[in-house]
């Protein structure tokens, strides 16, 4: 698999963001790494590629916080993939374009939204794709 493009908007620390593989210095790079601050989104592009592939992230999974988020009568878990996205608005969603190891090319996307895409709104189903590109 080749990384194209990741698109992430709204996820966690990152309000909008676009990762372009296809163009230098990440082209011509066979290794690199992702460095920054505390809270500048490391761990969150990993979890933007995650969600991407596997409507999941495996940092939620292993998370020590404890605590649901109460939505009306109905409670949402912290390791809900849901919860990344950033406080105080109505969607959030990531794209990924990628070469598979079929040499076809592939979009996957997760999004989530809150009712009526209001801050205040209680969470929708995420939508989960995975698209041939080529056909």
């Amino acid at each position: 698999m080749k990384f194209q493009k990741l698109t992430i908007h709204n996820i966690a620390s990152i309000e909008d963001a676009v990762i372009d593989f296809d163009c230098e210095p990440l082209l011509s790079s066979e290794v690199f790494l992702i460095t920054g601050k505390t809270g500048a989104g490391k761990s969150t592009i990993l979890d933007a590629i995650c969600l991407a592939l596997y409507a999941d992230t495996p940092r939620l999974d292993t998370t020590r916080m404890q605590g649901d988020t109460k939505e009306g009568d109905r409670a949402v878990k912290i390791n809900d993939p849901r919860q990344l996205m950033r406080r105080n608005t109505g969607e959030a969603f990531v794209k990924l374009t990628f070469t598979g190891s079929n040499a076809i090319h592939y979009e996957a996307s997760w999004s989530v939204a809150r009712a009526r895409k209001k801050p205040n709104g209680n969470y929708q189903p995420k939508s989960w794709q995975l698209k041939n590109l080529d056909t």
